[in-house]
């Protein structure tokens, strides 16, 4: 049992490293993501900037640009996770190297890893041009990071199921909206408990349980949908 816990340990790790070799040796989504955001947040601080906003508008607004700003820079980037495994035509071979839980694990890692440095970089950013008042920044990091988590998870499993598509950026827009709409409102309500300094009640527990479901429903979806 324990060699069979560490091949599979092994197989996603392998997977994981394999990724981010591919993102640095072309670069397509950190230089997608990172464009995007950047665009993005000089249009908001512009637009809604300090001098555009009062300081309750800024706690209701703020904290939902903030995080259409990550999702769409995320949309922009996550769902290559599967498809240039189906441009290279190295799916099949993909599929003999490790097992689906393995493979789900390792993409997962990886779209996980790139969403929290996407976060790292823009909400900084995004608070400093907006002048946004962080009274709880405690809060609004552990909200960053399950909410990022749970946008990586829901990413990665409507990735694998519009790898084989043609439109791609069309079908993930359609099909990851129902799936991130609840983390969504779950995570814009947080991060305004966390500008305002309020206490995150029952909220982030429900967050974590998405996550958890989100985990799950991956792991028992992710072979049906890798091996049709």
């Amino acid at each position: 049992m324990w060699q069979d816990t560490s091949t599979w340990a092994a197989e996603a790790l392998a997977v994981f490293a394999k990724e981010w070799r591919c993102e640095f040796r072309t670069r397509y989504a950190l230089n997608t993501l990172g464009l995007f955001a950047f665009t993005t947040l000089v249009v908001v601080s512009v637009s809604l900037g300090p001098l555009g906003v009062s300081v309750s508008q800024g706690t209701a607004v703020l904290p939902v640009l903030l995080w259409v700003i990550l999702l769409f820079s995320a949309a922009a980037g996550l769902p290559r996770a599967f498809v240039q495994e189906e441009e290279t035509q190295t799916a099949t071979a993909l599929r003999l190297a490790a097992t689906p839980s393995a493979l789900f694990c390792g993409k997962l890692l990886y779209c996980m890893t790139l969403t929290l440095a996407l976060e790292a970089l823009v909400t900084p950013v995004f608070v400093a041009m907006t002048s946004l008042d962080v009274k709880s920044p405690g809060l609004l990091a552990a909200v960053l990071a399950a909410g990022g988590y749970g946008l990586a998870a829901g990413s990665t499993l409507v990735a694998a199921i519009i790898a084989q598509a043609r439109s791609k950026g069309t079908l993930f827009s359609v099909l990851a909206f129902p799936v991130l709409l609840p983390l969504l409102l779950i995570a814009v309500e947080l991060t305004r408990h966390a500008v305002a300094g309020d206490p995150a009640d029952v909220a982030l527990l429900q967050l974590l349980l998405y996550d958890g479901s989100v985990t799950v429903a991956g792991f028992m979806l992710f072979p049906v949908v890798w091996n049709p």
